[in-house]
């Protein structure tokens, strides 16, 4: 079965590499869906749940944007950040995203401030959905 090659790397560490079956991504346009013998492609993606397939199994990371680049079978994530579900500590998520929300309310929309406390809420809530996903499942 053909497969693509993934990385996903952040400033700070490398994520992920490894081969996977299907892979889908939050583009900026929408969702991506990537599969084997995909066309070159490079796009920004933007905070969303990053998704991918091995051996069977469902491997999802909270990602909080950054671009993808696609060529050849083998797919480039360099995202700010990259949390795989099941390292992500719920409560400290939740903890995060109270912090973000309560300072978010205390700027004026639209400074440089408010735009980098909006993205730091964003980060968390997909944080949060995603553990929380995990742990209904379990």
């Amino acid at each position: 079965m053909a497969s693509l090659e993934l990385e996903i790397t952040t400033p700070e560490k490398k994520a992920f590499k490894g081969e996977v079956s299907e892979i889908i991504a939050p583009g900026a346009d929408g969702l991506l869906g990537i599969r084997p013998g995909h066309a070159p492609l490079l796009a920004t993606i933007t905070p969303g749940v990053l998704s991918f397939e091995v051996a069977g199994e469902t491997h999802r990371y909270a990602l909080g944007g950054g671009f993808i680049e696609i060529a050849e079978n083998h797919v480039r994530v360099l995202a700010d950040t990259a949390d795989r579900d099941r390292d992500i500590d719920l409560e400290r998520a939740r903890a995060a995203l109270a912090d973000a929300t309560d300072q978010l309310q205390k700027l004026v929309a639209g400074t440089s401030e408010y735009v980098h406390q909006r993205s730091r809420q964003e980060r968390a809530r997909l944080r949060v959905e995603l553990a929380s996903r995990l742990s209904s499942a379990c």
